[in-house]
This record gives structure tokens, C-alpha cells and sequence, in this order.
């Protein structure tokens, strides 16, 4: 699995763990059962003709109401590049002029030196007048302290933790530690498969530390991880089965899907006929739950859902 997509799913699946891990004053102002994932924004650039894609475009509602929209710009490549502040400008820019609203821009780094949790900015001058100063959110995941996030309650902390520099607990004691936290998390097991592909995506360890880490899982204590791992290795997902992840993930998303509309119903129109309870709970298609999520707001009776 590309890194683009595979983080396109990380953060799109766990959205709102992201933003109350990393920008909590921000998440506290979103209304996150109000979501919708944004797919095929391009852009062109005149020039050269050359096409850009957002890898991350979330539409948020606040919890005031407003509409807002979250972008957020993974960066996979293994060096910070020079041209990345004026590309996320641009890519505002573009946005901002399309959309218009206003835009939360982020870039994640998965490269180290890019100084953990911080803040870059985009600057032009001319003729020795300030013009333009753009400024947005950074997150070097390998410049953050791995020790203060594994024990993290969020539970996006402990996979990406993965990435993060230790220099407390060896390779092994770490992803042990990691390996722990999902087994006490309450996933389901599509989401908790793609936390694991990250985990060891991105801590790999050496045949040595592998041999140790199995004879700790073997303890009676460690039981619970033990079968986690096995379940694991089973459906092939350690292999690097990559379309399963994909699928197991989409019908994570899709289940989330049906539990947000459902009680967005519920709020709206109060208690639910069994049969349009049925009907909602056998859709699988993510994109015809999108439409009934864009219906329900200009929906005055459940009749106007027309889910009969």
C-alpha cells in the first residue's frame, strides 16, 4: 500500500483522534459527527499542466453550525523538500478561492528535523514591503517523543508513537507497549488492523528483537496480545495483504457511516420505525450514505428521506 493512501485512511479513520491529539483547541470547537470526505479536488498547474491532489480534504461543521473545511497535506516523502511552505500556500489559496470557506491547513512530516509539533509560514516580499505572510500547523512525527504518547488515552497516539524518536524503552519494550494499548482499546477489528499495519510499517525490527518480542508474548500475562497477533497473522494482514486492509478499513468507515446517520435521524426525527432502521443498516455503499447524510439536512419529516 502507497504511503499516500495508507495515510489517507489513518486520517480519515481516525480524524477526529488526530485533531484532539495534535490541535485539541481546534477539535473542541468541531462538531465531528458532521463529516465528509472531500475525493477529487484537483488542481492544475497551467504551466507545466501537472495535476495535484489534496490528500486529505475533510469538510467540518462547528459546533456553532458554520461549515468549515479541514485540510490536512501529508507529506510521505523521507526529506523536507523546499518548495513545501509555497505549496501549501498554493494549495490554500486554491482552496480558499474555490471553496469559500475557510481552510485549516497541516502538513505532516514523517521525516525527522522537522521539529515535532510546530509552525511554518510562507512569506513574500517586494520592493522591501512585506506582501503575503502564510502561516499553518507542522507535525514532525519523528522529532516527538515517543515515551509521552504511547500512554496517551487517544487511541491514534500508541500507533503513531511508532514513528516517533524513543530514547527511554528499547525497540522491543516499545512495540510490546503498543501492542498492549490495542488490546485494551475498543476498535473494531478494521481499524485496529490498520493501527497495526502502521505500527509495523514503520517500527521494524531486526530478527533478534523479533525472537525476544515472541518469547515475551509468550508470558501467560501477555495472553490477550498473543491472540491479537495470531488473529493478525492469520487473515495475512502482517504479510502486506494490502487490499484486505483496504476493504477491512472501508467497512470500518462504512459501520461508522451508518452510526452517525442513525443518530443524526434519531435527534431529528426521535425514535426510528424498525424498517427504516433496517434499510439504513443494509447499505453498504459509502457514497449512498453521503447522499442520505445530505438529504437529512433539508429533510423536514423522515418521509422526505424516502427510505421506504
Amino acid at each position: 500500500m502507497a504511503h499516500d493512501q495508507v495515510w489517507k485512511e489513518v486520517l480519515w479513520t481516525f480524524f477526529a483522534e488526530f485533531m484532539q491529539l495534535f490541535f485539541p483547541d481546534a477539535a473542541m470547537g468541531l462538531d465531528f459527527e458532521r463529516l465528509r470526505l472531500i475525493e477529487g479536488e484537483l488542481f492544475t498547474d497551467l504551466p507545466s499542466g501537472a495535476r495535484r491532489e489534496p490528500d486529505l480534504l475533510v469538510e467540518a461543521h462547528t459546533k456553532e453550525g458554520a461549515i468549515e473545511l479541514i485540510m490536512v497535506h501529508i507529506e510521505v516523502q523521507r526529506k523536507r523538500e523546499k518548495d513545501v511552505p509555497y505549496r501549501m500556500w498554493e494549495y490554500y489559496s486554491l482552496l480558499r478561492l474555490r471553496r469559500k470557506r475557510p481552510v485549516f491547513p497541516v502538513v505532516v512530516y514523517l521525516a525527522p528535523g522537522t521539529g515535532g509539533l510546530t509552525e511554518e509560514s510562507h512569506t513574500e516580499s517586494l520592493f522591501g514591503r512585506d506582501i503575503l505572510a502564510f502561516r499553518y500547523a507542522a507535525v514532525g512525527l519523528p522529532d516527538l517523543p515517543a515515551e509521552q504518547y504511547l500512554e496517551r488515552e487517544n487511541v491514534l497516539a500508541p500507533a503513531l508513537s511508532a514513528l516517533m524518536r524513543s530514547g527511554e524503552v528499547t525497540r522491543v519494550m516499545h512495540k510490546l507497549r503498543m501492542y498492549q494499548r490495542m488490546t485494551i482499546s475498543s476498535l473494531d477489528e478494521a481499524r485496529r488492523s490498520l493501527l497495526l499495519y502502521v505500527m509495523d510499517s514503520y517500527l521494524k525490527l531486526n530478527q533478534s528483537e523479533e525472537e525476544e518480542l515472541r518469547r515475551l508474548v509468550e508470558q501467560p500475562e501477555l495472553q490477550e496480545v498473543k491472540e491479537m497477533l495470531t488473529t493478525y497473522e492469520e487473515r495475512g494482514i502482517q504479510k502486506g495483504i494490502q487490499q484486505g486492509i483496504v476493504q477491512g478499513v472501508q467497512q470500518g468507515i462504512v459501520q461508522g457511516q451508518r452510526r452517525t446517520l442513525l443518530l443524526m435521524m434519531r435527534r431529528k426525527f426521535g425514535n426510528l420505525p424498525d424498517s427504516v432502521q433496517s434499510r439504513v443498516e443494509s447499505i453498504t455503499d459509502s457514497n449512498e450514505l453521503d447522499s442520505l447524510s445530505e438529504r437529512l439536512i433539508a429533510a423536514a419529516t423522515l418521509d422526505e428521506m424516502d427510505l421506504s
